[in-house]
């Protein structure tokens, strides 16, 4: 088989960047652009962000610069053409619920976020989505379309920081009303 008939598999850029696009781009008021390769090898993903109070609260709670191994995708906000910076403050746990609940009320998977207990002393941010499988397509290999299948929570995990002013974020799946 010659190299050019082998199977392709995406980038890891790109499964980042599908991510960032039909996990926050599920938002009538955020729109992210197509990814661009940077001179420097880097890549960009710009957020365009319909509320400021909304930018703001997203560049604090996504991964601004994700490292994939050797490949680096900064992600930037931006509202009225302006790249808009993470909120540098110190947050109690219920302001980092603030954050997620400004950042994606109008998200189609977004339900509520709860700050709790994770252990004595150690309170986290429990950003709550619905029970949805976000699918895109992705040279997955191990899937007969193959697609990216993700359950909501774990997509936003991989695009959100993983703590903020050491509060741990978890997103996770709402539970079946019983």
């Amino acid at each position: 088989m010659s190299q050019s008939n082998l199977p392709q598999l995406s980038p890891p850029e790109f499964t980042f960047f599908n991510e960032l696009k039909y996990s926050i781009g599920k938002d009538p008021l955020v729109t992210v652009e197509n990814i661009i390769k940077l001179p420097n090898g880097e890549y960009l993903i710009l957020v365009i962000v319909k509320s400021r109070q909304k930018a703001m609260a997203l560049a604090t709670i996504l991964e601004l610069q994700k490292n994939l191994g050797n490949i680096i995708v900064n992600v930037a906000v931006i509202y009225h053409g302006q790249v808009i910076d993470p909120i540098e403050d110190t947050f109690t746990p219920r302001e980092v619920v603030n954050l997620f609940e400004t950042a994606l009320d109008t998200n189609r998977y977004f339900q509520f976020a709860v700050a709790q207990l994770i252990t004595p002393g150690m309170e986290g941010v429990f950003p709550v989505f619905s029970k949805k499988i976000i699918q895109f397509f992705n040279d997955d290999l191990s899937d007969l379309y193959n697609n990216f299948n993700g359950v909501a929570a774990d997509v936003f995990r991989d695009v959100f920081r993983t703590e903020i002013n050491e509060i741990v974020i978890n997103p996770s799946t709402k539970q079946n009303e019983s």
